[in-house]
This record gives structure tokens, C-alpha cells and sequence, in this order.
């Protein structure tokens, strides 16, 4: 049974708040007759405090539901004499927001009136903390970037997300903005000009809002990295290699801990509202790559545990004894996720392990992560990239891993994991791509791939049909569903081979044997089981060629597929987005076509010079003057992925020119090599 909202184009509800209602629930009943005007043109859309006569959607004080955590929203809808009242209880006032984000999200259109189904449910979320890393902008310390922030922080609750953990720069010195580092003299900086108070500023109002819309805030990374006036003024608090003459911080030295919590005691002290700090390990100077005394025997592990501790007594001595601590257990350690081995289960109780899924999740054929569930039980996090290296969205495809996403999702979730974020970090479609801000991503032509993370999140167990009913792009027809679908088999089958990696990482192509070679050894990464069983497709024999190149043929097939149904919804599609979408598909179909006869040349060259048989030169050389066609073509789109591609070419007509002189008229044609008298 329909609910009308409006009639005839009128308005036939009103909005009844029933309590003295706080900061969250206010804001959650703005987001409603926001995007109820906006997005459906509703005008006359009433607000009250006391009953009314007619249909109503009445707020609720919110209260304790027996067995149910502080997420949970109740919405039941009773008719009386022709009008209907829905009412909407909660837990919590953020209880209040997700179930006025649910009636939002069951809103349609029908019969061109604005429409809601009879809604009576009681609904809990599966992932209880739904968190968004972000470290590329937009800025968090100046006033040119805080309305973007803001606006990106209501956007996300819109998602139901609950924990922020942003940084305001890639790695390295994106916390230097707002310190002062009064607690630690030696770089004390004066503000003679008020730039770290103004950032201050800033960032205390993005983590007011924040908390505001029910969303916790984490601070990104701080671990070891340095500014470049440490080495001058503090020259002892460093160890110089004598082969190498690098120098890395001394943990044996009291000052390299004195620094490191002053770091986190200022951001603590200064930030009340801050819940806590997010240390990285992987991106900057890593704890095992400090100096230590031969003396110091404990494991990278352990040193681990001492890094954490650390941070929590920096919070503790400013009176932030609530501050938590999340562990990045990323690392670019050669022995991976085996340094944490002998740590399991024994992180300090304000701590919270996540899995950072730099290999894992980018790329799907990976098998998973071993750590979530045994590091810190009940107290993980899973990060995915939902763009991801390896399928398109770095080269600006149209990329969307409908499938593999609530797949891998579910995988963690069966194991107890409690917390899942997603890395949004997107690049605008098409050639010569760059990178977009969160907000133009998440409202963007490919939205939906974060929709289905959002809402599988709070349902574990949703369909896509149903994440697309709700999320999809207004304008959009549903049979873009299946071209949306079908990108994530153009990504799989244009960069894998059988499911095992064999292309290169941000989705460009590599250009050289020595390159080619070494991506193959990710196969062998020390966790990669699902890998290793895939190996042997690499063995360069004519019937696994066969296979190889049948896959990217059918990757051939169905980003033209995809190309058709962009054909055939034009006239539904907003005009913007046909463009958009065009001008990506023939770039992306020219891409593919790229990879499918480059990859086949790769592995004809491992062929032939394994027999060095004739005829499989022959097949080589046609393969090299195929892949130069697809390349110049390609050079019409973008001229920086052509180049990347005809350098593989160019380093094997010098491997031929170098050990096949007989050869040398053979590949005369290319202009390189010299044709012999």
C-alpha cells in the first residue's frame, strides 16, 4: 500500500516533533525536508511541535528498547479516518537520524506523485561502527575548504556512517598544521601570524560537526615521521647508518618517545571533542626501522605494543584517559601479517586493530586477510578501497565492483569483525583522469559501488536490486544496473589472467619483461593461497595462452556490451551524464582492446624465448605489430597510457635486436632496429 506525500503535486504529510529534541535530531529532520524539497520539489512542508490534524510523521522521544543497542530505530505506521501516522522511535537520537535516512531511502516516485510504502519495522545495524578513511582533501585547515567538509560530513550521515578517520594530507606531515609541539621545546614554533590557531579552528569545527551528526572522529597517523628541522636540532635523537649513511630515529634515545607523545598530548589536549588517533605503519618511517641497541631483543610485535602504549599514556597525562587509539596493521615489512603473530588477542583494551587491505582488497582474487579476528577479537577494523588499483578506477574506467564488494564484507563479517571503512579517494572518468573530492565521488555517476558498502553495512544480508531501488542516480534507468554490473567483469577480465595478476597496479600497463616478471611474483605472496593455485596459468604454454587471451577477447565483448546499453538508455539519461559516460566508454573500450593483445605479447615473448622456435617468433612479431595498431589508436584518447603501453613493445624489439640477428628484417618495420646489409 502506497503512503501519498504528495497528491496532484501538494503536499499531504507533515513533520511532528514530539520532545525538546537535541543537535542530532534536529539536523536529522533538516536532512529530511532538505532533500524532500530538492530532490522531489516538495514545497509547504510543514514542521510542528504539537499534534496536528492529517497525515504525520511523528518524532519520538527517544527511549530504551529492551535487548537493542543505541542504532536501533523503530517505525510503525497506523491509518485513522483516511490519514495515516507514522511514528518514529529510536534508541538514541542517532537512532532518530538512521530512521529518517530509512523513510528517506524508501521515498519514490510513482504516477509522478511523491510516494512511501506502509512502513512497520524495527531495524538494527549488522556493522556497528561504519567508518570512511580520507586523506587527500580537501584541506581541513583552512576556511576556503571548511564548507566542503562540512557538506561532505552531512552527506555522510546521510550513509549512516559513524566514525570519520581523516587526515588532512597524504602521509608524512599532515598533523605538523596544527601543532605547536609545545610539549616538546626543542621545535616549539611560534604563531606570529595565527596560521596554527586558524587551523586549529578549523579542525575543532569539522570534529564539532562531526559529533553533531553522531559520527566519531579519528585523527590519522602521527607514528614516526619527522619534520626536516628535527635532524638539525636534535641530531642525538638519531642513529646514522655507516653503509647506507641514512639516519633513523634512536628508540634507545629518551627524546624519540618524548617527541613522538607530544604529537598526540597536544592533539588530545586541544581537540576535546576528538575521540582519538588512527598510527599508521606502512607509509612513513616504520617503529622496525628505527635504530635499537643489539640489546633490545623484542619483536617488531612487541615493539608494536610499545608504540601503542606510548600513545595511550600521551592521552592519559592530558587528561584524555577516553581517547582510543585505532592500529594499522599494514606494513611494508617483508614477513607481511607474520610480525604480528606472536601479539594476538594482546592489544591494550583502548585499542583497535585494522586491517589495512593494501594487497587483499584491491585485488579480488587475493585471498583474504588472516589477521581480522584473531589480532584484537571484537575490536577490528576492515578497510576496503572501493575504487581500487587494480580495477580501472586509478586509469578513470568505469569501475564498479558490485559483487565482490558485500562478498568480501560478508567474509570479514562472519569472522566478528565489528568495524568496516571504506577509502573513497576517487578519480574523475575517462582519459588523462585526476583526482575528484569525496563529495563529487559520492554523488557521482558511479555512486552506487559505495551505496552497496553503505547499505550492506547496515544490512548485511541486502540485494543489490535493492541498494539500486534506493541509491540509484536520478535520471538513471535500471538497465544501467547490468552495465554497472558488467564493469567489474570488463576490470577483472581486461587486468587478470584466470584470476591470477598479471597486470599492472593503478591500472596502467607495464612496461618492461623485468617488470612483467616481478608483478608475477605476487602470486607468491607468503598468504596468497588462492594465488598460488592460480599459478599455473602463468606457465607460458600455447594452451594457457589460449585461455588468457579467450578472457580478454570476452572482456572485449562486454565493455562493448556496456557500450550498447548506454546506447539504448540515452534518451532516459540526463544529458551531462550520456557525455560523461561516452566519452569514458570509448575511451575505456580502446583501453581494453590495448590490454588484451599487450598481455597476449607479453606472454608470446616468454614462449618463444624458452624455444626460440620460429614460428612462435612469427606469432610474436604479428602480436608487437597488433599491439602498435592499438596502441596508436589509443594515442588518440590519452597519450600518457599509449606511452605506457608501447614501452613494452619498444623492450622487446630490443631483446630480439639484442639475441635474434637473423631476425632483424623481421621488425625493420618499426623504425628501431637496423636492417643488416
Amino acid at each position: 500500500m502506497d503512503l501519498y506525500v504528495t497528491n496532484n503535486g501538494e503536499c499531504k504529510v507533515s513533520i511532528e516533533i514530539t520532545y525538546n529534541s537535541g543537535i542530532i535530531t534536529n539536523n536529522a529532520v533538516e536532512l529530511l525536508l532538505e532533500e524532500w524539497r530538492d530532490g522531489y520539489q516538495i514545497s509547504n512542508l510543514q514542521l510542528h511541535s504539537e499534534p496536528v490534524e492529517g497525515n504525520r510523521i511523528r518524532i519520538l522521544e527517544p527511549s530504551d528498547i529492551a535487548g537493542k543497542d543505541n542504532q536501533t530505530f523503530v517505525i510503525s505506521t497506523t491509518i485513522t479516518d483516511g490519514y495515516y501516522q507514522m511514528n518514529l522511535s529510536g534508541t538514541s537520537e542517532k537512532a532518530i537520524l538512521y530512521g529518517i535516512c530509512e523513510i528517506l531511502d524508501q521515498t519514490y516516485i510513482r504516477d509522478q506523485d511523491v510516494r512511501l510504502p506502509l512502513l512497520n519495522m524495527i531495524s538494527s545495524p549488522d556493522v556497528k561502527k561504519r567508518g570512511v578513511e580520507r586523506h587527500w582533501g580537501p584541506s581541513m585547515t583552512t576556511t576556503d575548504n571548511l564548507d566542503e567538509n562540512l557538506k561532505l560530513i552531512r552527506l555522510l550521515a546521510r550513509k549512516r556512517v559513524n566514525h570519520l578517520m581523516w587526515i588532512d594530507s597524504w602521509i608524512n606531515l599532515s598533523w605538523y598544521p596544527f601543532l605547536e609541539l609545545r610539549y616538546f621545546p626543542a621545535l616549539q614554533r611560534t604563531d606570529e601570524q595565527g596560521k596554527i590557531k586558524h587551523a586549529k579552528e578549523c579542525l575543532r569545527t569539522i570534529i564539532n560537526e562531526a559529533k553533531n551528526w553522531g559520527m566519531d572522529f579519528y585523527l590519522s597517523c602521527t607514528e614516526f615521521n619527522i619534520p626536516e628541522d628535527l635532524l638539525q636540532r636534535c641530531p642525538d635523537m638519531f642513529y646514522q647508518n655507516p653503509q647506507t649513511g641514512l639516519r633513523v630515529l634512536r628508540l634507545d634515545h629518551e627524546d624519540t618517545w618524548l617527541f613522538y607523545k607530544a604529537k598526540i598530548k597536544e592533539v588530545m589536549e586541544d581537540f576535546p571533542s576528538l575521540s582519538g588517533i588512527e598510527l599508521w605503519t606502512g607509509e612513513a618511517m616504520e617503529i622496525y626501522q628505527c635504530y635499537r641497541p643489539d640489546t633490545d631483543t623484542r619483536s617488531i610485535g612487541e615493539l608494536f605494543l610499545a608504540m601503542y602504549d606510548y600513545a595511550l599514556e600521551a592521552m592519559d597525562e592530558v587528561g584524555r584517559s577516553d581517547g582510543r587509539v585505532i592500529c594499522s596493521s599494514f606494513t611494508h615489512h617483508p614477513d607481511c601479517e607474520k610480525i604480528y603473530e606472536d601479539i594476538l588477542g594482546k592489544l591494550p583494551e583502548r585499542c583497535d586493530s585494522r586491517s589495512k587491505m593494501q594487497v587483499e582488497d584491491y585485488y579480488r582474487f587475493h585471498s583474504p586477510a588472516t589477521l581480522p579476528g584473531r589480532l584484537s577479537p571484537g575490536r577490528e577494523w576492515v578497510e576496503f578501497d572501493l575504487g581500487g588499483e587494480y580495477r580501472g578506477d586509478w586509469a578513470g574506467w568505469i569501475s564498479c565492483a558490485l559483487a565482490f564488494i558485500p562478498d568480501r564484507m560478508r567474509y570479514y563479517y562472519d569472522k566478528g569483525i565489528s568495524g568496516f571503512m571504506c577509502r573513497i579517494r576517487g578519480h574523475a572518468l575517462g582519459p588523462n583522469t585526476t583526482f575528484v573530492g569525496d563529495y563529487a565521488v559520492l554523488k557521482g555517476l558511479q555512486s552506487i559501488k559505495y551505496d552497496i558498502y553503505f547499505k550492506s553495512c547496515w544490512d548485511m544480508n541486502i540485494q543489490l536490486a535493492d541498494v539500486w531501488r534506493m541509491c540509484k542516480r536520478s535520471g538513471f534507468p535500471d538497465q544501467m544496473l547490468e552495465f554497472f554490473q558488467l564493469s567489474e567483469m570488463v576490470a577483472e577480465q581486461a587486468h587478470y589472467a584466470n584470476e591470477a595478476i598479471v597486470n599492472n597496479f593503478h591500472s596502467s600497463f607495464i612496461g618492461s619483461i623485468e617488470r612483467y616478471e616481478w608483478q608475477l611474483s605476487y602470486v607468491d605472496h607468503v598468504y596468497n593461497t588462492a594465488g598460488l593455485e592460480r599459478k599455473w596459468i602463468l606457465e607460458p604454454t600455447e594452451e594457457n595462452l589460449s585461455l588468457i587471451v579467450n578472457e580478454k577477447e570476452q572482456a572485449v565483448h562486454n565493455v562493448r556490451r556496456m557500450s550498447e546499453i548506454l546506447e539504448q538508455c540515452k534518451q532516459e539519461l540526463v544529458e551531462e551524464d550520456y557525455l560523461a559516460l561516452r566519452k569514458c566508454m570509448d575511451y575505456q573500450i580502446q583501453v581494453v582492446k590495448v590490454f588484451k593483445v599487450h598481455t597476449e605479447m607479453f606472454f608470446r615473448y616468454r614462449l618463444f624465448v624458452m624455444t626460440k622456435l620460429e614460428y612462435r617468433h612469427k606469432l610474436l612479431v604479428d602480436c608487437m605489430r597488433r599491439c602498435e595498431e592499438e596502441v596508436k589508436q589509443l594515442r588518440l584518447h590519452d597519450e600518457v597510457q599509449a606511452k605506457h603501453a608501447y614501452a613494452l613493445i619498444s623492450d622487446i624489439k630490443w631483446r630480439l635486436s639484442c639475441d635474434m640477428q637473423k631476425y632483424y628484417h623481421e621488425l625493420s618495420y618499426h623504425g628501431v632496429c637496423k636492417v643488416a646489409d
